[in-house]
């Protein structure tokens, strides 16, 4: 054998035995590169496929859980208000309350409540069963016969003229929301029912209402939420891939929101019906949905009992795709499952071309090799050891000696280009270097002045409303680790648009700016925040405050508002002035800081109401926890 190899190699011309061996070595190395770089490839796809979905789901959740947690704020707030007799369902006191929390959290589709003694129901809701944009004030009661009245709203927040009469008698002690809150006695969620006016897929927070001397009902407080309206728009603006989607199901398998332009409910005859997943007409989202049902509990049992796994990879028409299923569940008894979908082609593209790019490379290395394998067998060892040496000079950095052969052959003119190549090679890295560190530079004071717009206020160079929303939420979870006192100032120019209509609007901006500038001279501690909330009102967050030092600030900015003395002729007082509406708590982890500017919302209005250029503390509000009892001890204030 051995001699068999020897013959065979002595007959090979000197230029194959000098091709052959480098030709093996770079088909074996290029290939193995090749294969390694396909796995890799493909692993940090798919790692960053599911990062991708993630960060998805964990915003799609964060979504579902700010939608769900509203109404049973909302509940809490109006049976405290009924119960301190700030809403008075008799006498129709109180209505302007729902009024304003439909304006507060748009995404609501109605808010009411209703007495256990006369069975009494008043609410406000969104005009034409919520497909409306405009709201109206319902009541039906003894007075009105039982017939549901509805009113038209003003401006004020106040019921103007009788518009519509219903056609049927209407007693809230009869409903089912009622009849099952008043069994369970405690708040709760009713089941997803299409509701019959606007034939969308709707939920209802209920909470009922107590009297804490005797413990007997006193009535129900609710809210409903279209959850298509306010879950499909969000899904829908997410981009998720090319072609990837997301849906959310209920445990019984309804589809409840989708990103694609699904429709939830199926029209069979006259009454509408929520769709299952698995009926869909989307053959990914049934799919998926038949997965789910396979792997999850009955719904008579516990979730806690679930098998259902984290990720899946299904293949449907001969394509992969990527699933992430995320439950949501809340202490109320809901129990959904998200779904976000990626195809794994939406990944792959780039993989497949560059493999396709690598093969190419292949062909050409394995062409080079045998190109260089023929120059090679042409020369004698050393010139090519010496152009070996300066080669390895280069790659050492070591540009001082570049080599230049006194040939007249192609050796010299090789080692001549070979050193044309390595000073132009050093000019393209000393200017290369010196435009990547321009480019860093300007991309870093790029990246300053974006990140200051973002989080600014163009007029009044304060935070703007989404900077004022992190910022609160972030001194909300620090300051509840800590156990300080949080103070909110809600602040609101008085009759500014008089003073537009009377000075103009850039006399109104410049207003809006020294307005802008007192609140920032009165809250100058590092982590006060001065935003401008909307419009002509400003929010101020004072962390390690408390109800006196929020009240030294808010007479602060009276005084420094006073001494500028702005005119205003349309004022009462002849002059710019203010109202603010306080609010402080100590942060607890089952609180929402939504509440908190809902509270000083409402100390704001009876600011207004009272008179104007004042300040009012909102004193005694109660954020529900669902485990604590419903109207608990007042908290001790600092």
């Amino acid at each position: 054998m051995r001699a068999v190899a020897k013959k065979l190699l002595a007959r090979l011309p000197l230029q194959t035995a000098i091709i052959l061996p480098f030709a093996i070595q770079v088909a074996m190395a290029v290939g193995v590169v090749a294969y390694f770089s396909y796995r890799n490839g493909q692993a940090a796809v798919y790692t960053m496929a599911r990062q991708l979905q993630g960060e998805l789901a964990t915003r799609i959740l964060q979504e579902i859980k700010e939608t769900v947690a509203k109404p049973h704020i909302i509940n809490q707030l109006n049976a405290n208000a009924l119960l301190q007799g700030d809403i008075d369902l008799a006498t129709g006191q109180g209505e302007h309350i729902f009024w304003q929390q439909m304006n507060i959290f748009p995404s609501t589709n109605f808010v009411y409540c209703a007495t256990e003694a006369e069975g009494i129901f008043l609410g406000v809701g969104r005009s034409l069963g919520g497909a409306g944009r405009m709201l109206q004030i319902q009541e039906a009661s003894l007075h009105t016969g039982r017939y549901m009245h509805f009113y038209d709203i003003t401006p004020a927040g106040r019921r103007s003229r009788l518009s519509v009469v219903g056609d049927k008698t209407y007693d809230p002690r009869l409903r089912p929301w009622y009849i099952q809150t008043k069994a369970q006695g405690k708040p709760n969620w009713s089941k997803i029912y299409p509701d019959f006016e606007t034939r969308l897929p709707t939920i209802t927070a209920n909470a009922p209402v107590f009297d804490p001397a005797t413990g007997k009902i006193l009535g129900v407080c609710a809210t409903d939420i279209i959850l298509s309206e306010e879950l499909n728009g969000f899904l829908q603006s997410l981009t998720v891939s090319q072609s990837g989607l997301a849906f959310l199901v209920d445990a019984e398998g309804t589809l409840l929101a989708a990103s694609t332009p699904e429709p939830i409910l199926v029209e069979e005859g006259e009454d509408p019906i929520l769709l299952k997943a698995k009926d869909s007409t989307n053959p990914l989202i049934r799919q998926v949905a038949q997965e789910i049902q396979r792997y999850a509990p009955p719904v008579q049992t516990s979730p806690v009992g679930s098998t259902l796994p984290n990720r899946l990879v299904l293949t449907l028409d001969r394509k992969r795709y990527l699933v992430q299923i995320s439950p949501f569940t809340d202490r109320l008894g809901l129990d959904w499952t998200l779904a976000v979908v990626i195809p794994e082609a939406d990944f792959m593209a780039d993989i497949n071309d560059q493999n396709q790019l690598t093969l190419m490379l292949y062909l050409l290395a394995l062409a080079l090799t045998g190109l260089s394998g023929l120059i090679l067998a042409r020369w004698v060892v050393q010139p090519i050891n010496e152009l070996s040496q300066g080669a390895q000079d280069i790659t050492q950095g070591n540009w001082d000696r570049i080599l230049e052969m006194d040939r007249s052959d192609a050796i010299g003119d090789l080692s001549r280009s070979f050193a044309t190549m390595a000073r132009q090679l050093r000019d393209s890295l000393t200017q290369l270097e010196q435009r990547v560190e321009e480019r860093n530079l300007e991309l870093t004071q790029l990246n300053q002045e974006l990140q200051r717009l973002a989080h600014s206020d163009g007029l009044t160079q304060t935070a703007n409303r989404r900077y004022f929303d992190a910022y609160l939420d972030q001194e909300w979870q620090r300051l509840g680790r800590e156990q300080h006192p949080l103070s909110l100032i809600l602040c609101d120019a008085d009759y500014f648009k008089p003073y537009n209509d009377t000075y103009g609007h850039q006399a109104g901006d410049e207003c809006l700016k020294q307005l802008a500038i007192i609140f920032q001279q009165a809250a100058q501690r590092p982590a006060d925040l001065v935003a401008r909330y909307g419009g002509e009102e400003f929010a101020i967050i004072l962390p390690y405050t408390d109800t006196q030092g929020a009240i030294a600030v808010a007479k602060h900015i009276r005084r420094l508002l006073e001494d500028l003395a702005l005119p205003h002729r349309a004022s009462v007082q002849q002059r710019v002035t203010i109202s603010m509406g306080l609010a402080t708590a100590i942060p607890q982890s089952q609180r929402f800081p939504s509440a908190m500017i809902a509270a000083a919302d409402q100390a704001l209005y009876r600011a207004k109401t009272s008179g104007r250029d004042t300040y009012h503390v909102a004193e005694d509000w109660v954020i529900f926890l669902p485990n604590k009892p419903l109207h608990p001890e007042p908290e001790p204030q600092d």
